[in-house]
């Protein structure tokens, strides 16, 4: 990765920036390595301090990252080497506007045909604040230099209800089923008994807080726009806590390699302050055991994921992974950030 400024970089070590702190108990299952230094993005020579990375996903080959900023609709295109962020934010006349405050993007995916997946916090205070951050759509990028949106591929989901229904199905009280909010998103992809293809939309919910809830809905047969699709439990975990602050999901993909789904949690208190974020492995299956591989970045808040490369033989699986940090800089006055880590399985 290029080098940036020496006071930067001093200052990232002294933060203990490159810290990754395996789980003793799965160590030799999965393990996390090669961590590179978190960088900031830069734009005009400078660190931006503004955006606020929720989501990420590669472009093409991975040279070039797309980043979602929960304090606007529009994407940003990032040099993966550099962090320098490309040209100006890709928009679409049929995305969301930022009346009301919405969409608050919170997670982001993309499927193997290549269609990325957008979803906002869909949380409030009020049913109306909740409609503007209740958003899901799907889109497609336009072939060619510099990346743009397809305006003719996006289609917008609606899972407002079914998320409410499905909450209130667990026996959660009206008063926990009224602080929901989103902050994950997956695609999983798999040959279903039969030989029939099948693809599933994983939502991952980052509050109620009492556990980590993820849910599952059918899209194997591409619902057409404004269709509000059925969510079902898939599974579910009781995260540990970090230095007593509760920690709640923030990111998560799948990952066909592996058999199964990354989880990241982040841990933040009342006065914004950060204690941690935990890396959990999920197989297919498993509903209600989550493994705990390793433990990041005390200074930061992780909120984004997203696999950049496989590299699969018969003893040993890497999988390339990139992680954003978030980080609040209105509040914080940190920037957000991003790295590179391997996730390593080897046979016993």
């Amino acid at each position: 990765m290029k080098s940036h400024p020496t006071g930067l970089l001093r200052a990232l070590v002294m933060l203990g920036a490159i810290s990754l702190i395996p789980s003793t108990s799965n160590a030799d299952e999965l393990r996390l390595e090669s961590a590179t230094l978190p960088a900031p993005l830069w734009e005009g020579g400078k660190v931006n301090v503004v955006i606020e990375a929720s989501g990420v996903e590669p472009i093409g080959d991975g040279r070039l990252l797309l980043i979602a900023h929960d304090k606007n609709p529009a994407l940003y295109v990032v040099d993966a080497a550099t962090g320098r962020i490309m040209g100006a934010p890709l928009t679409s006349p049929r995305f969301p506007s930022l009346n009301g405050g919405g969409p608050k993007w919170e997670g982001m995916a993309k499927g193997a045909d290549g269609n990325y997946y957008l979803i906002g916090a869909h949380n409030g205070k009020t049913d109306q604040e909740r409609a503007t951050k209740s958003v899901l759509i799907r889109f497609r990028l336009k072939d060619g230099d510099p990346p743009a949106i397809d305006d003719a591929s996006i289609v917008r989901w609606d899972i407002a209800r079914s998320l409410e229904a499905v909450l209130k199905a667990e026996g959660l009280p009206t008063e926990e089923v009224a602080k929901r909010k989103v902050e994950g998103l997956a695609v999983r992809e798999q040959i279903a008994a039969g030989g029939q293809a099948r693809r599933e939309l994983l939502i991952g919910l980052r509050a109620p807080t009492d556990k980590v809830r993820v849910f599952a809905a059918d899209i194997s047969t591409s619902p057409s726009s404004d269709a509000e699709l059925e969510l079902k439990p898939a599974f579910a975990f009781v995260a540990e806590p970090r230095e007593g602050v509760t920690s709640e999901l923030t990111s998560l993909e799948y990952v066909p390699a592996l058999g199964g789904f990354l989880v990241v949690t982040a841990s933040e208190d009342e006065a914004n302050a950060f204690h941690g974020n935990t890396l959990y492995f999920v197989p297919d299956g498993e509903t209600a055991r989550a493994r705990k591989v390793a433990t990041f970045e005390v200074a930061m808040k992780a909120e984004g994921l997203a696999v950049l490369g496989v590299e699969n033989d018969a003893q040993r699986t890497a999988v390339k992974l990139l992680i954003t940090y978030d980080n609040d800089p209105h509040a914080t006055k940190i920037p957000s950030r991003f790295q590179t880590a391997t996730l390593i399985r080897e046979s016993r």
